[in-house]
C-alpha cells in the first residue's frame, strides 16, 4: 500500500499532471456553466442596467408608460448594487451587444481565476503540489450553488478569494507591499460593488491584519490595515451614499414586513457539511418533504452548528492564551476563514430574523438563511481548509490528523463522482440536449423575426405581455423597453404615444384557446408555448 500512495504522489506532483487536471477542471466547468447558464430573475434586471449603461443611461432600469409608448423611462436601478452591470458592460460592447455570450465568457473567465486562485492559496501555504493537484481535480467537478443558480455570486465570491490570497501575501512578506495593498483593497472593493452582503463583511479582512500587526507589532501588516480599512470605508460608504441620492434609498430588501421572526431560522442552510454531501444531491435519492430528508437535514443543521462552536471554543482559547501573536500564515487563513463564515451567517440570520419570509415565486416562501449559493465564499474555503489540514499533520506526524484529512478528502468523493457523471452526460447528449438558454434564445429570435416583419418606418417599438420573465428577455436581446402595465395592452386603442410605435406583445399559449388565436386581433404567429401579438400605436 505505501508503494502505491507513493507512485500516487509522484504522479500527482507531475507538472504534466498539474496542466492535464487544470484543463479538465476548466472544461468540465465550462461545460456546467454552459448548461446552468440562465440570467434567472436578478440577473435579468443587472443585465437591463448594464445594457442602460453601456447606452449612455447609467446603471438604470428602463420601461414605457401607457400613456407614451415611445418615451422610454430611466430609473436608478438599486435592488442590486452595479458591479455586475459594470463589469458585464465591456464584454457586451465587445460581443457585439449579445448579452448571452457576453454573460457566458465572463462566468468562465470568473470560473477560470477561481480555479487558479485556490491553487495560489494552496500553494502559498507552502502545501505540495500532489495535495493541490488532488484539490482541484476533487473540486473541479464539484457543482457549488452560486454555478447551479447561475447569478453574480459566482464573481464575487471569485474577488474574495483574490482578496485572501493577496492578504496572506501581505502576512507573509517581510515588508510593506503595497501592490499586494492594492490589489486585497480592489478585490474587496469589487466584492462590495458587486453584492450588497459582502459590504459588512469585507471589513473583516481589515480588522484581523489591524489585529495581526498589532499583535506582532508589524508596522508593514498594520499599514496595510489602515490603508484597506479606510479605503473600504470611503468607497463603500461611496456606494451606499450614491445609491441613496440616485435611487432614494442605500440598499434594498423587497420583502416590506419588517418584525422580529426567530421561525426563518428553522431553514437555514447548513453551510459546512453541506460542503461535503450536498442538499440538494440527498433530494435527488431520497423524496423531498419526507421524514427521512427532514431528519437528514435538521441534523446537518445540528452539525453545522456544532462544527461553528467548537471552533469558535477553540480559537476563543487560543487568542485569550496567545493573541494574534505569532500565528502561522496557515492560522491567519483558517482564522480569517472562520471570522467570514461567521460573518456571512450573521449578516443573513440578522436578515432572516428581522424580514418576512418572500413569496419569490407563486407558493413557494423564502427567507435569506435558506439560500445555498450565499454561502458559495464558506464552501470553498471549508473545501481548501480540509487540504491546509495537511500543514498541521506534517508538523506534529499525528495519526490523528491524517485519519481526519483521509477521512475528509473521502466525504468529498459523493459531490466529486455527481459532478462527474453529470458532466459526461452533458457530453453524451450534446447533440440531443437543448439548454433553458437556448431555449429563450430562439424566443428571442422569434420575437425579433416579428419585429422586422411588421415594423414600419419611422416606428418605436416596446414589448409587452404577461410573463415579465419573458418581456425583459426579448426586450434585452431586441433592445425595446417593455411596457410593464400588461393589462393596458388588453385594448390597445387606448395606448397611446407621441410616436408612432409597434406594440409587440407575448403571452402564454392557452391550449384549450388554440382555435381561436389565429382570429384574434393582431395575431402575429406562435413559437415555443408563447403567442405574439402586434399593434400600432399611433400618437392621439
Amino acid at each position: 500500500m505505501p508503494s502505491i500512495v507513493h507512485t500516487i504522489k509522484i504522479i500527482l506532483s507531475d507538472k504534466r499532471t498539474s496542466i492535464a487536471i487544470i484543463a479538465l477542471a476548466i472544461v468540465a466547468r465550462i461545460i456546467q456553466l454552459f448548461f446552468f447558464y440562465n440570467m434567472n430573475v436578478d440577473g435579468m434586471y443587472q443585465v437591463m442596467a448594464m445594457q442602460n449603461f453601456a447606452d449612455g443611461h447609467g446603471v438604470s432600469a428602463s420601461m414605457v408608460l401607457p400613456a407614451d409608448l415611445s418615451t422610454i423611462v430611466y430609473e436608478p436601478l438599486i435592488k442590486w448594487p452595479p458591479g455586475y452591470s459594470l463589469l458585464l458592460s465591456p464584454f457586451y460592447i465587445l460581443f457585439d451587444h449579445n448579452y448571452i455570450i457576453a454573460s457566458l465568457v465572463l462566468d468562465i473567465l470568473a470560473a477560470v481565476v477561481l480555479i487558479f486562485t485556490c491553487r495560489k492559496i494552496l500553494r502559498i501555504l507552502d502545501t505540495p503540489l500532489y495535495l493541490t493537484n488532488l484539490f482541484t481535480l476533487l473540486t473541479g467537478f464539484f457543482i457549488y450553488f452560486f454555478y447551479f443558480i447561475n447569478s453574480s455570486d459566482a464573481i464575487a465570491v471569485t474577488f474574495f478569494l483574490l482578496a485572501i490570497y493577496f492578504t496572506l501575501l501581505i502576512l507573509k512578506k517581510d515588508s510593506f507591499s503595497l501592490k499586494a495593498t492594492i490589489a486585497a483593497c480592489s478585490c474587496l472593493f469589487l466584492c462590495g460593488l458587486i453584492k450588497y452582503l459582502f459590504i459588512p463583511v469585507v471589513f473583516i479582512i481589515p480588522a484581523f491584519l489591524l489585529l495581526k500587526g498589532v499583535a506582532d507589532k508589524s508596522k508593514h501588516i498594520k499599514r496595510a490595515a489602515a490603508i484597506s480599512f479606510v479605503f473600504l470605508l470611503i468607497t463603500m460608504a461611496g456606494i451606499l451614499t450614491w445609491q441613496k441620492i440616485t435611487g432614494g434609498s442605500a440598499t434594498y430588501i423587497s420583502e416590506p414586513t419588517r418584525g422580529f421572526f426567530p421561525g426563518n431560522l428553522n431553514q437555514i442552510h447548513p453551510a459546512i457539511p453541506a460542503s461535503f454531501i450536498d442538499t440538494y444531491s440527498i433530494s435527488l435519492v431520497i423524496p423531498p418533504g419526507s421524514l427521512v430528508i427532514s431528519i437528514i437535514f435538521r441534523s446537518m443543521q445540528v452539525l453545522h452548528f456544532a462544527i461553528l462552536f467548537f471552533a469558535f471554543v477553540y480559537l476563543v482559547r487560543r487568542i485569550l492564551k496567545n493573541g494574534f501573536k505569532k500565528i502561522t500564515t496557515t492560522d491567519s487563513f483558517f482564522y480569517i476563514s472562520f471570522f467570514l463564515s461567521v460573518g456571512i451567517t450573521v449578516v443573513l440570520v440578522a436578515l432572516s430574523l428581522t424580514v418576512g419570509k418572500e413569496e419569490n415565486i407563486p407558493g413557494h416562501w423564502w427567507t435569506y438563511v435558506e439560500e445555498p449559493r450565499y454561502y458559495g465564499l464558506v464552501n470553498v474555503l471549508t473545501h481548501l481548509s480540509v487540504f491546509l489540514l495537511y500543514q498541521y499533520y506534517r508538523i506534529h506526524r499525528s495519526k490523528k490528523f491524517r485519519y481526519i484529512i483521509i477521512g475528509l478528502v473521502v466525504l468529498l468523493l459523493p459531490e466529486t463522482f455527481h459532478g462527474i457523471h453529470f458532466t459526461v452526460k452533458r457530453i453524451v447528449n450534446v447533440k440531443t440536449e437543448k439548454y433553458s438558454w437556448q431555449k429563450e434564445w430562439e424566443i428571442q429570435d422569434y420575437a425579433e423575426l416579428m419585429i422586422k416583419k411588421h415594423k414600419r418606418p419611422g416606428e418605436q417599438v416596446a414589448v409587452t405581455g404577461y410573463s415579465y420573465y419573458i418581456n425583459y428577455r426579448v426586450g434585452i436581446y431586441n433592445h425595446v423597453p417593455v411596457l410593464l402595465d400588461a393589462e393596458s395592452s388588453k385594448d390597445p386603442s387606448k395606448l397611446n404615444a407621441k410616436k408612432p410605435t409597434l406594440l409587440l406583445i407575448i403571452n402564454e399559449t392557452k391550449p384549450e384557446e388554440d382555435d381561436l388565436y389565429e382570429s384574434r386581433p393582431g395575431y402575429a404567429g406562435s413559437w415555443e408555448g408563447f403567442d405574439f401579438y402586434v399593434f400600432h400605436v399611433q400618437p392621439h
